[in-house]
């Protein structure tokens, strides 16, 4: 693999749950693949106990893990660009902390990257309330008409970069467009994308942070970008 190195991060708001399994199953993956690795957790404003298991995290893992905190939340699309801007390597992995994936999957993602810029995973099977699944069927649908982009579920929070292809890419969202806008931007830049399915699992801690007023908001957003694009 001409890539290296790689950096993993995620996002994790009250996610006490999920925060050490994910971290460890993360360096186990990224171990077997890679001698320069790093796994980064931004801890967007949590009031549970995950600073603390963070924090156990950092010091247990001899610089393999870094823990960024934010003393209160910031928003989905700023923690993100958080993890972007503090990923030192070649490749850039993101995923979501409350651990609905199957970390396995990012071997294939890994097996992927290598001829396109970006390889994306889509939810097979949503283990998500049905409400939600078809909210995000008619969004995916919307994107598809406004930006002619083909992808099966843009806002699935598995995505693996090359460093080189997003520094291609001005992220400019707070909140939870950041994954339209990257993809959007990507395609707008002509950077290949490969999408593939990844294996959903069940929330076993805690709960959404997707509020009704998030929806406006993103829907606000995709106007804007429309215009500025058009």
């Amino acid at each position: 693999m001409s890539n290296k190195s790689i950096s993993a991060f995620f996002p994790v708001l009250n996610e006490e749950g999920t925060v050490a399994k994910l971290t460890e199953d993360l360096l186990n993956i990224l171990s077997s693949n890679f001698e320069h690795k790093e796994v980064i957790i931004i801890n967007d404003g949590s009031t549970d106990g995950t600073e603390l298991i963070a924090e156990d995290l950092y010091a247990k893992n001899n610089g393999y893990v870094k823990v960024i905190h934010h003393s209160k939340s910031t928003g989905y699309g700023n923690a993100l660009k958080a993890g972007f801007t503090a990923a030192q390597h070649d490749l850039i992995f993101f995923t979501d902390g409350d651990y609905q994936f199957d970390m396995n999957d990012l071997y294939r993602a890994l097996s992927l990257i290598e001829g396109n810029d970006i390889v994306v995973g889509y939810r097979q099977n949503r283990k998500d309330p049905k409400h939600r699944i078809w909210l995000s069927k008619g969004y995916n649908l919307l994107v598809r008409i406004l930006f002619g982009l083909k992808l099966k579920d843009i806002d699935c929070s598995f995505k693996l970069f090359k460093r080189t292809a997003l520094g291609k890419i001005t992220i400019e969202s707070n909140g939870y467009f950041i994954d339209t806008e990257l993809m959007v931007k990507a395609k707008q830049q002509g950077l290949t994308i490969n999408e593939f399915g990844v294996r959903h699992l069940p929330r076993t801690f805690g709960e959404s942070k997707v509020k009704i007023k998030h929806i406006f908001i993103t829907l606000h957003e995709i106007a804007k970008l429309w215009k500025k694009l058009h």
